[in-house]
């Protein structure tokens, strides 16, 4: 799904920061939300994709294609331009990190063979820069590790599959000039690969890159990877267990307070129910019957259907959540490390405007949240563009931090009903119909940020119109 996001994104130049101008919606967001700061480094709900990764080379991305990445660090003013791409982009980062955003995850954040460009040949400037500009917003880069390198693959024969060649014109660019794509072949030499970035970049002080000051803590081993092509593992899954189990290893070895993710679960495990059962959805039971699940610190789970053209629902996202945490471990974080929807045009993809589209960012992040999530990757030009246009998403981001950071406890009361238990309050998020328990004088804020007192008797949130709803009084009433 982020091919076409790639596509969107990687040809965009580079400017001086822009200030940010309000859409048309975000126009008319509360003054109180406008200046409130944003949450802390670590401390928000929200990621995305697109931000900053290994796609966004500039000068370099057309040499890497031709030519193959080797040919990028052979050229001199190639390279330079691609550093200073990367360098520029730290103006795009400050607008994201001014909603909290400040977490940046792709599939090629780190991939084999853009670094090891040839057996034992390390070109490690395209990813230190990377880093060195996700540094200057107090950043954290997830280390996406996809196992190929186009020397690996030399063995194979150039692929005839379609869906392969549109990939290599997307997401896996690096290998475009040779054409491949398929399994990794070489084990021994990916985990040495894998070793060596890792240490690298985990910021003990040991072998660490020069200036590191935005270490990787989280990695990420391959990308929904239930496919069955392009050297997926449909067919194979005991083939990605041992991958898991073996990147694992040598992670927790190299970085004992790194965390590893699986590769997003892509698959609609909320399908697992039809008769028959479609392909690839039983991937992920299967992967944890074949005892899998301990080499998971973190579950990741794509969540798409935003984009599509009846943009998901509910039910489905959190059946989605449920089952990867009881495949995969009910106590373990849950990253949707794809998600969210286009505002105004998404290309291939169904868009929505941009007052829909922060209502369901509204809707989905409260439903997500309770059902077990903890972080959710949407695509960034959601909230901001590169010329600093600014959506009202980015402002229901800031919104959400501010009235739900830190909950103690979620429940979903009925269908548009949810309660978060603060410390010390009681906060609700309502699209249908007023929970019981709620009564008499409320606090109301709607997803601009405007705040009024209310009866709840007189409130009658709605998908378009979902509120933010709190007691006036401390007192804590039961939410049966």
């Amino acid at each position: 799904m982020t091919g076409a996001l790639f596509i969107l994104l990687a040809t965009i130049p580079a400017f001086a920061q822009p200030q940010l101008k309000p859409a048309p919606e975000a126009a008319k967001v509360s003054a109180w939300l406008r200046e409130l700061p944003p949450a802390k480094p670590g401390a928000s709900f929200f990621g995305v994709l697109g931000g900053i990764s290994a796609t966004h080379l500039g000068p370099g991305i057309g040499v890497v294609r031709q030519s193959g990445p080797a040919a990028l660090y052979d050229n001199t003013s190639a390279l330079d331009g691609t550093r200073e791409s990367i360098r520029i982009r730290v103006d795009y980062l400050k607008n994201l990190a001014n909603a909290g955003i400040t977490s940046f995850r792709d599939v090629q954040n780190v991939p084999w063979g853009l670094i090891e460009v040839s057996p034992s040949r390390y070109q490690f400037e395209v990813i230190d820069s990377l880093l060195s500009s996700v540094a200057a917003v107090n950043g954290s880069y997830v280390g996406t590790v996809m196992p190929y390198a186009s020397w690996d693959l030399a063995s194979y024969a150039p692929t005839t599959s379609e869906m392969c060649k549109r990939l290599l014109t997307e997401d896996f660019f690096y290998l475009q000039g040779d054409g491949r794509m398929d399994r990794y072949r070489d084990e021994a030499a990916y985990l040495r690969f894998l070793e060596r970035v890792v240490e690298r970049y985990d910021g003990d002080g040991i072998d660490d890159a020069p200036d590191l000051k935005a270490p990787i803590k989280a990695w990420q081993i391959h990308n929904e990877p239930e496919g069955d092509q392009c050297g997926l593992f449909r067919f194979d899954v005991a083939a990605f267990v041992r991958l898991m189990q073996i990147s694992a290893e040598v992670i927790h070895r190299s970085c004992s307070d790194c965390v590893v993710v699986n590769g997003g679960a892509g698959i609609p495990l909320f399908h697992e129910n039809r008769n028959p059962v479609p392909a690839g959805v039983t991937f992920w039971r299967d992967y944890a019957a074949m005892g899998g699940a301990p080499y998971i610190d973190v579950i990741a789970a794509h969540y798409n259907q935003g984009k599509d053209p009846d943009h998901g629902n509910i039910d489905d996202l959190e059946y989605q959540i449920r089952r990867l945490r009881e495949l995969l471990g009910n106590n373990k974080p849950v990253w949707l490390t794809e998600f969210g929807v286009f505002v105004g045009f998404g290309g291939n993809f169904s868009a929505l405007s941009e007052a829909d589209a922060a209502a369901w960012y509204v809707r989905f992040y409260t439903s997500g949240l309770a059902a077990g999530a903890t972080k959710f990757f949407s695509d960034a030009p959601s909230f901001v563009q590169i010329d600093g246009t600014v959506y009202l998403p980015y402002f229901v981001n800031k919104l959400i931090d501010a009235k739900l950071g830190g909950f103690l406890a979620a429940q979903k009361i009925a269908g548009g009903q949810y309660y978060f238990r603060m410390n010390g309050r009681d906060v609700y998020v309502l699209w249908s119909g007023m929970p019981p328990a709620l009564r008499g004088s409320v606090n109301v804020t709607d997803m601009y940020g405007n705040r009024s007192t209310a009866d709840a008797a007189s409130l009658h949130p709605s998908e378009a119109s979902p509120l933010i709803v709190e007691p006036v009084f401390a007192k804590r009433r039961s939410v049966r």
